[in-house]
């Protein structure tokens, strides 16, 4: 199946498929679309409804509805998520979206050029560089079968802590040096050892012994006193990432045989 061609003149005049009729509108509005193939597409629908789009620091996928006339555009942040949603009648609309995000626009910026556009409150808080901020709020009000609350208020009282990147696993508390939460840290983690008592853990180098504390604040201090030398605050990676998008893409020194920046491990 394909676009209908009644409500797609456009992409019908393009064989019937969204990335061919992308690429030509944005060659006719003078706009380089970076990393433009085909997407897998939705349940029921065939390819020729989904395009994608790699950026550095994020990825940008379009479609089509195919019982009206509407071009969905979705943002996504690596290890995130959905950054923003939307859609409108428009190609050469969501073309102008797909460059302003491969070029690193703040989203604030995008969400008020662009009023359609659903903003994540995560995704916007790494964009801004309060990721750390926001993920802190979301770990303080996880219930308490998640997380041990009184443990979660003793780490986020110790600067050292509360300046790093938290997570939660398994009822653990741990901690990263960047603002994702991608596998390995070399921070000491705290799981909860039964009675009250804790278990404080360098998951990622075995041979620093597991140490055991009997109430949250002598957890909290072993986990101070095993931190690296120089460790925080949390890198803003996202942040960090996208502002030296935009700063690349004001120097125009971006080519489009350029590898995108995936997926940064913590």
């Amino acid at each position: 199946m394909r676009p209908d061609a009644e409500r797609y003149p456009e992409v019908a005049a393009c064989g019937g498929d969204l990335t061919a009729a992308l690429r030509a509108a944005a060659g006719r509005m003078g706009v380089r679309l970076v990393g433009l193939g085909e997407a897998y597409p939705p349940k029921g629908l065939s390819r020729h409804f989904v395009a994608a789009l790699e950026a550095e620091c994020g990825d940008v996928q379009v479609s089509l509805r195919p019982e009206r006339r509407e071009v969905g555009v979705t943002l996504r942040l690596p290890l995130v998520g959905d950054a923003a949603v939307g859609a409108v009648g428009s190609l050469e609309v969501v073309i102008e979206v797909a460059q302003a995000w491969q070029a690193g626009m703040p989203l604030a910026d995008m969400a008020a050029r662009w009023e359609f556009l659903m903003v994540s409150p995560k995704a916007l808080a790494h964009d801004e560089g309060t990721g750390a901020a926001y993920e802190w709020e979301s770990v303080r009000r996880l219930p308490d079968r998640l997380v041990d609350q009184t443990l979660v208020e003793a780490a986020f009282r110790s600067p050292q802590l509360s300046s790093l990147f938290p997570m939660v696993s398994h009822g653990s508390l741990q901690f990263r040096r960047l603002t994702v939460s991608a596998p390995g840290s070399d921070v000491p983690s705290v799981f909860p050892f039964g009675e009250g008592r804790w278990r404080v853990i360098c998951l990622w180098d075995r041979d620093i012994p597991v140490r055991t504390a009997d109430t949250v604040e002598e957890a909290v201090r072993l986990v101070v006193e095993g931190l690296p030398e120089g460790c925080g605050p949390a890198l803003e990676v996202i942040h960090d990432a996208r502002r030296a998008m935009e700063t690349k893409s004001r120097g125009g020194d971006r080519t489009e045989d350029e590898t995108p920046v995936r997926n940064p491990n913590a």
